[in-house]
């Protein structure tokens, strides 16, 4: 299920007309009309605001159970502020908020300096994971990991 349908079945079963949507989101009901038709994305304050007022996991408003990973550098968008922001301050769907701002990538990495940065995040990832891979063993997985991400491609 994607965004726009989500956010639809959120306001359905809180029993809210689009205006009353609206209102406890502060936003106008054209704003949550399209939201719910798909031809915007609402702010990332604003879905922050969705999961608070509405008690909704952010994991299950931005994925279908799946894990969600930026399209840049992997990152798990496990929260909704790790979401970077387009030109028009909506949500990015697709990367974090260290790869993505203001509608465009923030660094100009190669997948090689890609793979470096992240291995920065190797010993948080193996205590997460419950691995203990080294760089040298991590390296390759993550270069062939990277490169099946959008940015890569």
């Amino acid at each position: 299920m994607n965004l726009a349908k989500k956010i639809f079945e959120i306001r359905k079963a809180s029993q809210h007309t689009q205006d009353e949507f609206a209102a406890k989101l502060f936003v106008t009901r054209q704003a949550v009309s399209r939201w719910e038709n798909g031809e915007t994305t609402p702010s990332v304050e604003t879905l922050k605001k969705i999961t608070e007022i509405f008690k909704v996991d952010a994991n299950s408003l931005l994925s279908d159970g799946e894990p969600v990973f930026c399209q840049s550098c992997g990152m798990p968008l496990l929260k909704i502020e790790d979401l970077g922001e387009n030109a028009d301050k909506s949500a990015n769907l697709e990367y974090c908020s260290y790869c993505f701002l203001d509608g465009k990538c923030k660094k100009d990495f190669s997948i090689d300096e890609m793979v470096e940065s992240n291995l920065n995040w190797l010993k948080e990832w193996n205590e997460a994971n419950g691995t203990s891979y080294t760089k040298d063993e991590a390296r390759p997985l993550l270069k062939s990991f990277l490169s099946t991400l959008k940015r890569w491609k």
